[in-house]
């Protein structure tokens, strides 16, 4: 990349291009975009306002939804802006009702965009469990139903039900499924560990794979899949490599890659695969660099992108090699 940069986001355009925004970087608000055919990166607007521990959320107009962070300091942000691909313009939307990073925002079927938890201050006491859905045709923010408890770090996923199942977090060991339709929330039976920092990856078989994260003490090498027909968590085989702040990708022949993380010896290169028909973990071929914090994409072509991220090792620096 142009600049090193970690807690970025980097979202697949329609054009297959790679479009990276923001970061934990003194130029948080710069962005750029990669070309996989010609293997260049181009830097292009940036933001209002730098940010990391954002979300963003590629609408179906192919614009880019970018929603709260933080900037480093003692800033956390309501400010939301959008990104038009076509004209390279950046422009500012509605602000949330409350500020937060850390939090999840999810495409929703009817094209709005659900936003839950997060934190809005440097203590655990300070997560939350609020809710708040944004229509990008009217501009505007309606607060929801909240959680049955602050969490941030935590992950969330779209179910076909069109549910969408929130876990782990700065929370108790428990998740819960949100219904837009009735704006409610509904207990799930119980997660598996008190976790965060770990990844939920949706399979086509309608099940839910999590992997891996930090209970407090340590990083975990457990997995669990959610089965959402019969609403329970199942254990299912642990990673070779215990790990948090990882990626999950879900590849073409519907296998999930996990790549880096954070370890008890620190950053990892280590790379491995679950293979979703015999259940089981095989280790593949290491990164050139070892890195956390950082970001997947699976590309067009089927294969995966990693960007940036950050070195816990020898050289704790920022990362721009890919």
């Amino acid at each position: 990349m142009i600049l090193p940069r970690m807690f970025h986001s980097a979202t697949l355009l329609s054009s297959g291009q790679v479009l990276v925004v923001g970061g934990n970087y003194p130029n948080s608000s710069a962005c750029e975009k990669y070309d996989p055919v010609s293997n260049i990166w181009t830097s292009i607007a940036s933001m209002s306002t730098g940010r990391f521990l954002h979300t963003t959320t590629l609408l179906s107009d192919g614009k880019l939804f970018i929603v709260g962070g933080f900037d480093g300091g003692k800033n956390y942000w309501h400010s939301c802006e959008v990104y038009d691909p076509q004209s390279n313009q950046w422009t500012s939307v509605a602000n949330m009702t409350t500020q937060r990073a850390g939090h999840t925002a999810t495409l929703l079927p009817s094209g709005k965009i659900l936003v839950t938890g997060g934190v809005a201050g440097q203590s655990i006491l300070d997560g939350l469990s609020t809710c708040e859905i944004y229509d990008p045709a009217l501009n505007t923010w309606t607060p929801v139903r909240n959680m049955s408890t602050p969490r941030f770090q935590h992950i969330a996923a779209l179910l076909p039900s069109g549910k969408i199942l929130v876990a782990g977090g700065i929370s108790a060991p428990f998740s819960e499924a949100y219904d837009p339709t009735s704006n409610t929330w509904t207990p799930v039976t119980k997660f598996p560990a008190f976790v965060l920092q770990n990844t939920a990856t949706l399979l086509s078989s309608d099940k839910v794979l999590v992997t891996g994260g930090f209970n407090g003490w340590d990083q975990l090498s457990s997995c669990a899949i959610y089965n959402t027909p019969t609403n329970t968590w199942v254990p299912t085989t642990d990673m070779i490599i215990p790990r948090s702040l990882h990626t999950a990708t879900l590849l073409s022949n519907e296998n999930v890659l996990v790549v880096g993380g954070y370890s008890s010896i620190g950053s990892l290169k280590r790379c491995e695969v679950y293979n979703t028909m015999s259940t089981m973990w095989i280790a593949v071929e290491d990164m050139h660099a070892a890195r956390c914090e950082h970001t997947a994409t699976l590309l067009s072509s089927g294969h995966v992108l990693v960007i940036g991220g950050y070195d816990e090792d020898l050289t704790r620096e920022y990362l721009s090699n890919c």
